[in-house]
This record gives structure tokens, sequence and C-alpha cells, in this order.
């Protein structure tokens, strides 16, 4: 016969295995996303090396700039970057500066790693916030660009909210993995 406090951690560990299993599937999902917002991000650097390749020949061969080409390209560019930025934060290709960080011992390192993660993820989220007010702004405000080739603004920045609240989730599970390795090898 099992006691209570039995029967009541018996009754926990599916529902703690069944939260995992939804955290596990919110990450992979999270995953997924990222890896497609590269690949837009690498056929959005496709069409802008096609752009330029094509108002080179247009201006210099035969003398017929383009309007839309110069504009298409900076709208893409920004679209590029905040695609690209999930996958590299996810996968830690995102430029650092480690010369701090090796010159510590590895426990202090450790620390200051998860110091930098939790402190680029509010910073991230910060700029997700504001930007997607912005965003917001500018869709009830009906704001365009200023070019020859004129679209929605949103339609450019929409991208920058996605991309910096993106990575500051993947800069929290990179804190949360860590902490979870620290624990269970009894460490920090």
């Amino acid at each position: 016969m099992k006691s209570g406090g039995e029967n009541m951690m018996a009754e926990k560990a599916p529902a703690r295995s069944g939260r995992r299993g939804l955290l596990k599937s919110l990450a992979d999902f999270h995953d997924g996303l990222s890896a497609i917002s590269f690949q837009l991000a690498v056929g959005c650097l496709g069409v802008i090396t096609v752009a330029y390749c094509y108002e080179v020949a247009a201006r210099y061969a035969f003398n017929a700039p383009t309007v839309w080409a110069n504009p298409l390209v900076s709208y893409l560019l920004c679209a590029t970057i905040f695609l690209a930025l999930p996958e590299l934060t996810r996968t830690s290709e995102h430029i650092s500066i480690n010369i701090l960080v090796d010159a510590l011992p590895p426990p202090v390192a450790a620390v200051f790693n998860q110091l930098i993660r939790l402190v680029g993820s509010f910073a991230c989220m910060l700029g997700a916030w504001i930007t997607m007010t912005e965003t917001g702004a500018q869709i009830t405000g009906g704001i365009w660009t200023i070019s020859y080739f004129p679209v929605p603004k949103w339609m450019v920045s929409i991208f920058i909210p996605y991309g910096f609240a993106s990575a500051g989730i993947h800069l929290l599970r990179q804190l949360a993995g860590d902490r979870h390795a620290a624990s269970t090898s009894g460490g920090l």
C-alpha cells in the first residue's frame, strides 16, 4: 500500500513530463521557425545579388538605370538581417568578442556567459517591444517609405521585432539550458 506522499509524487510525475513535452514541442517549433526564417534570409540575399547585378548591367551596359533596384535592396537588407538573426543566435554564430570571457577561469566564465545571455535577452526583448510599438504606429498611421518605389513602411520594419523577439527567446532558452546543465551536474 502506498502512502499519501507516494501517491502525490506519482501524480506530479506525469504533469511534469507533460509540461516537459509541451516545452520540448515549443522549442522544436521555435527552432524550426528560426531555420525557415534563415532560409528566407538566404533567399532575400539571392534576390539582392540578382537585383544589384541587374542594376549594374542596366546602368553601365545599357545606360538604363532602374528606379526599383536600390529601394528593393534596402528593403530586403532589413529583412535579411532580422530573418537570419534568430538562427544565428540559436547556433551561437552571431558576432561576439570573447577576449574577456576567454581570460576568465571556467567557473567564472560560465557565470559571466549566463549574465551576458540574460542582459542580451533583456535587450532583445526591449528592442522587440519598441520596434513592434513603432511598427504598429506605422500600420495605424498609414506611413509609407520615401523612395522611387514606395511601400507601406510596416512591410519593411515588421522583420525587426520578429528577429529581436526570437533571438531573445533563444538567449533565454540557452540560459535555461545552462542552468539546467549546471543543476544536473552539481555545478553552479
